[in-house]
């Protein structure tokens, strides 16, 4: 943790265990308090390598930092908003500092400082919605039902008018949720009809829509129309009284407004297709972010793009600057590095069955597959389901080994500069444990 989010351990023991000193209570006390923080902070950090389920009331890790996190409080309310900022900016995980948020709207010692760190610790939309979602499931809230404490409810509508179009046009997704839950519902009457296990029907969460009505939000004028789903002023008069900006257009006179659709990755991809063609095109007009590259290596593999392109996203992959802007931890480059290791003689045998079966389909010829889905285990760990047999894709340029080899070697410089940059050294002494014994070789 950084210098001014609390004091290091090994001056808190050197004060403590000073012989020579005699220390008064108040002495006492506050060290007392850095070791809480410091309990606090290893507990919070530890969501590296597992991330607990706060949406979940079994959860031990949640309990054990909401209990942590109300201790500290007692003594140091801001701490608890620094740590939330610390979590989000310097950690990158999202949902243990939205909680820490939550939590904190929940304590009266942190309620004033709320405002303070929620639009710096609150980036994304999805952010906003998540804090108040949170809030809403802790077992020992305040407030009863879906009421929001007013500190929180400041904060939101503080934050709100920084969320441009293009963000709330890509988290608003309601009619999207509305879509998803009609068509579970026509699988759940199909499952009962043909006495079938019925799917389960996800549960509903909050949406922008439904929290700009909670809070009273009225601005950004344009943006909360929209999203209300307002119609456009019939008239000049109407378009002042409205209090919309810019002149008055007589074609969208009486129309519904809409946010405009975002065009990000997903929606390229979804609207065109897993096509090289289609990457290259993003990758073209700067469109791939940078997470979203390393994710999607093996799609660039297994679609064929053309060598150009594989040879901009490795000099990407070496760039040390790069590397550190994109602020990643190196696991999430290890993920991409087991994802692209491909057994290229199995994926020709597969694209020239995939060949034969679009010729056949061309001619009227139905030929079944001669070789089964791969099994998948059940929570008994049976094989006796299977899963859907994924599609082949024919790439344009077929990938070789020498090819993934090179995005290999590229991938391990991006460990290296990520270990350096993005990964903050942990002071003090650090013991490694290995379970080599023979449990350890039976399958989970």
């Amino acid at each position: 943790p950084p210098e001014n989010l609390l004091v290091e351990k090994e001056h808190v023991e050197i004060d403590f265990f000073d012989e020579d000193e005699e220390m008064d209570s108040y002495e006492r006390d506050e060290i007392d308090v850095e070791m809480m923080k410091m309990d606090l902070v290893n507990l919070v950090c530890a969501s590296l390598f597992g991330e607990p389920r706060f949406n979940s009331d079994t959860d031990q890790k949640a309990k054990w930092i909401t209990e942590q996190v109300n201790k500290v409080a007692e003594r140091d309310g801001e701490f608890i908003l620094k740590l939330a900022l610390y979590v989000r900016d310097d950690l990158n995980i999202r949902s243990t500092a939205n909680f820490i948020l939550a939590l904190a709207a929940n304590n009266e010692n942190c309620t004033h400082y709320l405002k303070k760190y929620f639009s710096k610790a609150v980036r994304l939309p999805s952010d906003w919605l998540d804090v108040a979602a949170l809030y809403q499931l802790l077992p020992e809230k305040k407030l009863n039902g879906k009421a929001l404490p007013t500190s929180l409810r400041k904060a939101m509508v503080h934050k709100f008018p920084n969320f441009d179009a293009y963000q709330l046009g890509k988290y608003n997704k309601e009619n999207a949720m509305k879509r998803k839950r009609r068509k579970i519902k026509k699988l759940q009457e199909k499952a009962r009809k043909e006495g079938k296990e019925e799917p389960k029907l996800p549960e509903k969460k909050l949406t922008i829509k439904q929290m700009i009505r909670h809070l009273h939000i009225s601005k950004p004028i344009p943006h909360v129309m929209c999203i209300l789903g307002k119609k456009y002023p019939e008239n000049e008069f109407d378009f002042r009284r409205s209090g919309l900006r810019g002149k008055f257009d007589p074609e969208r006179a009486g129309k519904r407004m809409k946010l405009p659709i975002p065009e990000t990755w997903e929606t390229v991809l979804s609207a065109n297709g897993n096509k090289a063609e289609v990457w290259q095109r993003l990758i073209d007009a700067r469109k791939l972010p940078f997470m979203a590259m390393i994710r999607n290596i093996r799609n660039l593999l297994l679609t064929g793009v053309t060598p150009k392109y594989h040879r901009w996203v490795m000099s990407r992959l070496k760039d040390e600057k790069t590397i550190q802007n994109c602020r990643q931890f190196p696991f999430a480059f290890f993920t991409t590095y087991e994802a692209i290791d491909l057994d290229i003689e199995e994926l020709k045998i597969q694209v020239e069955e995939e060949k034969l079966r679009r010729l056949n389909k061309k001619k009227g010829i139905v030929v079944p597959p001669e070789r089964k889905p791969a099994p998948r285990r059940d929570n008994n760990n049976n094989e006796n389901t299977y899963q859907r047999k994924k599609r082949v894709i024919i790439p344009r340029y077929f990938p070789t080994k020498e090819l993934i080899k090179q995005y290999k070697e590229a991938l391990d410089t991006a460990v290296k500069y990520a270990t350096i940059h993005n990964v903050k050294p942990i002071r003090g002494s650090t013991v490694v444990f290995c379970n080599v014994s023979a449990e350890m070789q039976k399958s989970c």
